[in-house]
């Protein structure tokens, strides 16, 4: 039980984040962690040896995600770019708003918008908006 939470990262998507902590050899380790209400998943092998759920160090670190995740539901959204479900362009920044504010391809330029996403024609890189 050699490893401190060192930092947790909101990802895209309610309930979503990165937990990392660093182990005594100054190296880290990240578990994704998802929650919902009261629940909190995470795939335990993800977790520092010898954690595990219902551990009081794992206990400890699901109370502080739980109150950062309540901070993040206060919050007011932030409207801008965003992957569109299951897709990844924007969080990989394949797609970005370019000089003209609208999304743009890294690799291709200007996107063309179908219904409320953003289609790159070459690619198929997609983005929300």
């Amino acid at each position: 039980m050699d490893a401190a939470l060192q930092r947790i990262e909101a990802l895209p998507g309610n309930g979503r984040y990165a937990v990392t902590f660093q182990r005594p050899d100054s190296s880290e380790q990240t578990a994704v962690v998802h929650v919902d209400g009261e629940a909190l998943e995470v795939a335990e092998a993800s977790l520092p040896t010898g954690w595990t759920k219902g551990s009081r160090e794992f206990d400890a670190v699901a109370a502080a995600v739980r109150a950062f995740d309540g901070a993040r539901r206060q919050a007011a959204p932030v409207v801008g770019l965003r992957d569109v479900p299951g897709g990844w362009d924007v969080s990989m920044g394949n797609v970005v708003l370019g000089e003209t504010g609208t999304p743009t391809c890294t690799a291709h330029g200007e996107m063309h918008r179908d219904g409320d996403t953003y289609v790159c024609p070459d690619c198929g890189a997609r983005a929300a908006w």
